[in-house]
């Protein structure tokens, strides 16, 4: 199971003060912007916990 992002908490990646951090510190590459939002690749997704702990907005939890 991948990490969640709350879309009522992420702003997108334009708006986010840290510029769409969690995509770029994603060391599997299991997230990518999709029409400038951060959408999680379930199947890549080992729920490390760096997005969670990195997202300015705390939009990103584990199920």
């Amino acid at each position: 199971m991948a990490v969640i992002i709350d879309t009522t908490k992420c702003n997108g990646v334009n708006a986010c003060p840290e510029g769409g951090l969690c995509i770029e510190i994603c060391a599997l590459n299991a997230m990518e912007n999709i029409e400038d939002r951060p959408s999680v690749i379930e199947n890549a997704c080992p729920e490390c916990g760096l997005c969670i702990l990195n997202c300015p907005n705390e939009a990103i939890s584990k199920p």
